[in-house]
């Protein structure tokens, strides 16, 4: 992925890898989109040292995670911004959004401990200011 010179990249984004369309994961895909929505805004004229990327991995009937919990990715230097990857049964619970919630609290928990093996700067402050917004706190 290229990116334009005056594209920021962004303190915390929310993405998703669906594997594969289905009835049952259908709630988790939904409410994925709608946090990914609300993370704009609850992110906002926020900085951080670290820029942190949450990407779910949805398990469906093509593709299923080879993973299973919470795990770092991809740290870019340049940009400043590690990928944190969640994996996803296929069948999402009645309140996916509760879920969704705890998770992304446990991929910055991820981050922080990311970041203090390879002392790199972290604040955690912005992340809980970020997902109290999410969470109507």
């Amino acid at each position: 992925m290229t990116r334009e010179p005056d594209e920021q990249v962004k303190v915390f984004s929310i993405g998703s890898v669906v594997g594969g369309r289905t009835p049952s994961n259908r709630a988790w895909s939904d409410e994925i989109a709608q946090l990914t929505r609300e993370a704009v805004a609850a992110r906002a004229g926020v900085q951080a040292p670290l820029n942190l990327n949450v990407v779910f991995h949805v398990a469906g009937n093509l593709l299923q995670p080879d993973f299973e919990g919470v795990r770092t990715g991809t740290f870019r230097k340049a940009e400043r911004l590690l990928m944190v990857q969640v994996a996803l049964a296929e069948t999402a619970p009645p309140k996916p959004r509760a879920e969704l919630l705890t998770l992304l609290a446990h991929a910055v928990t991820e981050a922080e401990a990311w970041s203090n093996r390879r002392r790199v700067a972290f604040d955690r402050e912005p992340f809980v200011r970020i997902l109290g917004t999410l969470t109507g706190g």
